[in-house]
């Protein structure tokens, strides 16, 4: 049989989803229009331009209302956050200042910083929540090494990994070799 949700004691969780959501578009959004910035020209690239602001203004959107609104439903980050003033105040500062940099460098039509400074947004958001909620990543009372594997386990992937990483590093390097430069209309890549 199906089952139907009633409700509960994460009913709180539905809106966090459908923002989470519509984050995660406007994020890769984001990214992929921060990128069409430093990979094209013309009017791919000028398409690019006119779409990242209103892009970032989405994510940022997202980023705050979130940032209010976790608090207000776990008590462990509110105290992590507002008990007193810590270091880790710096990390919504420098996503902040990631976000005037992708702001600026759009208005003034630079390439390959939109993309650097996105991809710094996120690192900073997502080490914000990481910090908020450390050591308990599985919400919402599960720590990192309550949610790990047993060490044989993580011992066989440890060493499936040794031999599986440097392949795919070189394979990633030798293919952004290939890819490199930017993509002119009509040439593409041959």
């Amino acid at each position: 049989t199906n089952r139907v949700y009633t409700g509960g004691a994460l009913d709180w969780l539905t809106p966090f989803t459908v923002l989470t959501g519509f984050g995660l578009m406007a994020g890769y959004a984001l990214l992929g229009s921060t990128w069409l910035i430093m990979k094209t020209e013309g009017r791919l690239q000028d398409w690019a331009y006119r779409i990242t602001i209103p892009l970032l203004i989405g994510v940022l959107v997202v980023f705050a209302m979130i940032s209010v609104w976790t608090p207000f439903v776990d008590e462990a980050v509110k105290n992590r956050w507002f008990s007193n003033l810590s270091i880790i105040w710096i990390l919504p500062v420098l996503a902040l200042l990631c976000a005037f940099q992708i702001f600026r460098s759009v208005r003034n039509r630079f390439e390959g910083m939109p993309f650097v400074a996105t991809v710094g947004l996120f690192i900073f958001t997502y080490l914000g929540l990481i910090v908020s909620r450390w050591p308990y990543v599985v919400p919402p009372e599960y720590t990192l090494w309550d949610a790990s594997s047993a060490y044989g386990s993580q011992l066989f992937l440890l060493l499936g990994l040794l031999f599986v990483i440097p392949i795919v590093l070189v394979y990633t390097a030798w293919t952004y070799w290939v890819f490199r430069g930017k993509v002119r209309a009509g040439e593409g890549y041959h």
